[in-house]
């Protein structure tokens, strides 16, 4: 049985050029789509059999640096892969609802309707790239920490964000890691076993902003209201 999930837009479909491109061609990363008219409104029908979400994937489960490291890879590839096919990287869904996943690789959708900015979704992504993380991994929380905190920089490169902190390049392998003092991990854990880390505050973020303000780099240079139905046919 075919498995979707369809996002509706209150405006008349139209099939553009981007629809065409999604059509005649299979993209690697980006999930098959079938968009349809009907009274007036707009219907993005995404088939996801035999596909996780990111959402359900850790609703019980924590996020290991590897797991990142991974999906930082793929999102990276998808990226590129949409410009070879003169597509617009905005249009690509960050929420978790939106990002599947099989056998180790994610799937993303591409929402031609979307009015967003990718880099301000990513940094809202990242917000939940925190509160999913696994703090008995050292690297997860040194990566999440350390993303979320970049991703807060004005103009900054998401590609180059993701390079870095994958280690892509040989020359970014031969630079200097983030180091951190048991005191911190310490307090990480602290938050974590006490289910205090799931709600961002003041209180609880000043020490994590102390702690990457020490590390910090240089500069690098909405859509409304969407309806989700998932059913089985």
């Amino acid at each position: 049985m075919e498995r979707k999930i369809t996002i509706e837009e209150a405006q008349s479909y139209r099939e553009d050029y981007q629809m065409k491109m999604l059509y005649m061609n299979d993209i690697s990363g980006i999930l098959p789509v079938k968009g349809r008219g009907i009274d007036g409104s707009s219907f993005y029908d995404y088939n996801v059999s035999g596909k996780v979400s990111m959402q359900a994937m850790y609703e019980r489960n924590k996020l290991s640096g590897s797991d990142l490291k991974l999906f930082l890879r793929q999102l990276l590839n998808v990226m590129r892969e949409i410009e070879k096919y003169l597509l617009n990287i905005h249009c690509i869904l960050l929420e978790p609802e939106y990002i599947f996943c099989k056998d180790e690789k994610f799937y993303f959708c591409y929402y031609p309707l979307a009015k967003q900015d990718i880099w301000e979704k990513f940094h809202k992504l990242t917000e939940y790239f925190v509160k999913k993380t696994d703090y008995d991994d050292k690297e997860s929380v040194r990566l999440t920490f350390a993303l979320h905190k970049d991703s807060m920089e004005e103009n900054y490169s998401l590609e180059k964000i993701i390079k870095d902190y994958t280690e892509e390049r040989d020359e970014i392998k031969n630079e200097k890691t983030i180091e951190y003092d048991s005191s911190f991990h310490d307090w990480i854990q602290e938050q974590h076993h006490g289910a205090l880390i799931m709600e961002e505050s003041d209180h609880m973020w000043f020490p994590v902003k102390k702690f990457l303000g020490r590390h910090k780099k240089p500069k690098w240079g909405d859509w409304d209201g969407l309806y989700i139905e998932e059913e089985e046919l």
